[in-house]
C-alpha cells in the first residue's frame, strides 16, 4: 500500500475554507501525532480519488458538491451513507476506499449534551443534505419528527424515504405545532443576516439547533436565544462531526476542546 510521512489526511471542497486545517492540525500536534491535515480544490473528482489511492492519503473529508459524487468512486459504505446518500468523510484503508457520513453524529452529539432526546418531538427546516443526515441521527431516538422544506416534492420524497412527518413549506411552521427541539437543516443565514423563521413563529425556552456555522452567532440563534431557548450554534456541529472524522482516521479519541479552540481563536482574530 502506497504510504505518507507524515501521515496525511485532508478534505477536498468546492471551495476552500481552513475551518478543518485548524482543528485536525492543532489535535495532532497537541496528541504528538504524526499526521497532517491539508484542504483541497480539486478540479477533477475522479483523478483526485485516484490520487487517494495511490498517494496513500489516510482519510479525506468531502464538502459540496462532492458529497453525493464521489460514492461511485469509492469501494464501500457504511450504513449512514448508504441511508443518507451522501459521503462526507472516505477512509483509506490499505487501498480500500469507505465512505462515511459524520453529519449526522456532529447534530446527534450537540442534542445529547442538552440532556436525554429519546422520544422528543422534533421539527426540522429543510431536505437537503444536512437535513438528511440529521434524520438519519434522529431516527434512532424518535419517531416523531416533522419536516418542512420550501419544495413539497423533495421535502416529500425525504420524508416517504425515512418515514417521517412532511408538515408543509416553513412559512406554515408557527408556534402552535407542539415540538422539543427545532433544528435550521438549511443554507438560510449563511454569512448573511438572514433567518429561516422570525420570532414571532417560534416558541420559548426549547431546543434550537443552527447547521450554520458562519458567522458564528447567526441570526436564528439570536432569536432563538432572545426566547429564552438552548441555542446550539453550528460550529458546534461542526467540530463534533470534525471529532468523529478524527477518530475515524487515528483511532484516537478527538481532544474536543482543543479543535474548539482552533476554530474560536480563528473568530478572535477576524474581529
Amino acid at each position: 500500500m502506497a504510504q505518507s510521512f507524515p501521515v496525511l489526511c485532508g478534505s477536498i471542497a468546492g471551495s476552500i475554507g481552513g475551518n478543518g486545517v485548524l482543528m485536525h492540525n492543532a489535535a495532532y500536534k497537541a496528541l504528538g501525532l504524526n499526521y497532517c491535515y491539508v484542504s483541497f480544490q480539486p478540479d477533477n473528482l475522479e483523478d483526485t480519488i485516484k490520487g487517494v489511492r495511490a498517494m496513500g492519503i489516510r482519510g479525506l473529508g468531502v464538502t459540496m458538491p462532492f458529497k453525493q459524487e464521489v460514492i461511485q468512486y469509492l469501494d464501500e459504505l457504511d450504513d449512514s451513507a448508504k441511508a443518507i446518500g451522501a459521503v462526507n468523510t472516505i477512509v483509506n484503508n490499505n487501498g480500500i476506499l469507505k465512505g462515511y457520513n459524520t453529519d449526522w453524529t456532529g447534530a446527534i452529539r450537540c442534542l445529547e449534551e442538552t440532556g436525554d432526546i429519546y422520544g422528543k418531538k422534533i421539527v426540522v427546516i429543510g431536505a437537503g443534505g444536512a437535513a438528511r443526515a440529521i434524520i438519519y441521527g434522529l431516527k434512532k431516538y424518535t419517531d416523531d419528527i416533522l419536516v418542512y422544506n420550501i419544495e413539497e416534492d423533495i421535502g416529500k420524497e425525504v420524508c416517504n424515504h425515512f418515514g417521517v412527518n412532511y408538515a408543509g413549506v416553513p412559512a406554515d411552521f408557527n408556534r402552535s405545532v407542539d415540538y422539543d427541539i427545532l433544528i435550521n437543516a438549511t443554507s438560510v443565514g449563511f454569512k448573511t443576516e438572514a433567518s429561516v423563521l422570525t420570532a414571532e413563529q417560534m416558541r420559548e425556552n426549547k431546543i434550537v439547533l443552527d447547521v450554520v456555522f458562519m458567522p458564528f452567532e447567526t441570526t436564528f440563534v439570536k432569536i432563538a436565544k432572545s426566547l429564552g431557548c438552548t441555542a446550539i450554534p453550528g460550529y458546534r456541529m461542526l467540530i463534533h462531526q470534525a471529532c468523529y472524522q478524527f477518530e475515524l482516521y487515528t483511532g484516537v479519541k478527538a481532544p474536543f476542546e482543543v479543535m474548539e479552540k482552533a476554530m474560536l481563536d480563528k473568530v478572535k482574530e477576524s474581529k
